[in-house]
């Protein structure tokens, strides 16, 4: 992947956009291919039954964040068991290394554990799925269909308690997904035009095309507009967008995070509208209450007074 790349996937992966290939939702559950059941009764997730949730996540003993899973997991299977839901654990490590590790968990990990036969389920899930970390999540349903994709912490327990109370809407979360690839795809393509100094009209249209998508996330439009306003590899500076992102943060968020506050003055300033910059940004210092923050703040405040005075 080219380095100018990861601003713009990093703000988008990192602001609850999970990247899977949305083709594959609601298509039929692989078969189990173990090695060895750890812990827990063996699984047949493939016998459609209007009772049966299966979650089939994959973790590694090594992997911190699967660790943190661990108790959330624990508890959700708790919280489910008698509703039909089974969480499965499953790894590529050997045995005696999961063994170990499952014993020393006691308690903490109260669900079923197995080993995966080589790498087939990796390739039929994992990979079918664009997944390239983990702890990685797949819910199948009752009628055996992968009907999501996710980190577990992130979204896992909305998606079983809806499917429990069965108002769970498959189409509905195929159309999200679709919109999750389109929204990476735009964030490469209008990235790179960037970086190239593209200053045309299809750059122009892809732009306003990201901002439908993320408009009403105000953490990622936030940082989208921060990049192109700031990145040091962006030759083209599309400060309409950056503005119209900033703007949708600031008014999703309610206008009164400084952060956001700071990064819609910068679009401001830069778009030559001063005065209304210098007003924004003392609101953002007089919301701020971390020290080092309100001295970002304050250099910004003094660089746009600087600049009016320069004006006159």
């Amino acid at each position: 992947m080219k380095p100018f790349l990861l601003p713009i996937l990093g703000i988008i992966l990192t602001g609850a956009f999970f990247n899977t290939n949305a083709t594959n939702i609601g298509s039929k559950a692989p078969k189990l291919q173990i090695q060895h059941w750890i812990k827990g009764k063996p699984v047949d997730i493939n016998k459609a039954d209007e009772k049966k949730i299966h979650v089939i996540e994959f973790w590694a003993t090594w992997c911190g964040p699967c660790r943190t899973s661990i108790p959330h997991l624990t508890e959700l299977q708790k919280k489910y068991k008698n509703k039909g839901v089974t969480i499965i654990g499953i790894t590529d490590e050997q045995k005696q290394t999961v063994e170990r590790f499952v014993r020393r968990q006691g308690k903490q990990m109260e669900y079923t554990v197995a080993i995966e036969k080589g790498d087939s389920m990796s390739q039929s899930y994992m990979r079918a799925f664009g997944q390239t970390g983990i702890p990685s999540a797949f819910v199948v349903d009752q009628k055996d269909r992968i009907v999501w994709v996710g980190h577990p912490m992130n979204g896992l327990d909305e998606v079983i308690n809806r499917l429990v109370k069965g108002t769970f809407d498959l189409t509905a979360e195929i159309a999200k997904e679709k919109a999750q690839v389109r929204l990476q795809q735009l964030s490469v393509q209008y990235w790179e035009r960037l970086v190239e100094g593209e200053k045309n009209d299809q750059t122009k249209k892809i732009g306003a095309e990201l901002l439908a998508l993320v408009k009403n996330n105000a953490e990622v439009s936030c940082n989208i507009a921060w990049a192109v306003l700031t990145d040091e590899s962006v030759k083209y500076r599309d400060l309409d967008f950056a503005r119209a992102a900033a703007k949708a943060a600031f008014e999703v968020s309610g206008g009164n995070q400084p952060q956001i506050i700071d990064t819609y003055a910068l679009a401001l300033f830069e778009s030559g509208e001063i005065e209304e910059a210098i007003k924004l940004q003392k609101k953002a210092l007089s919301l701020a209450s971390d020290q080092q923050e309100k001295v970002q703040l304050k250099k910004s405040l003094d660089r746009f007074q600087a600049a009016k005075k320069q004006k006159k």
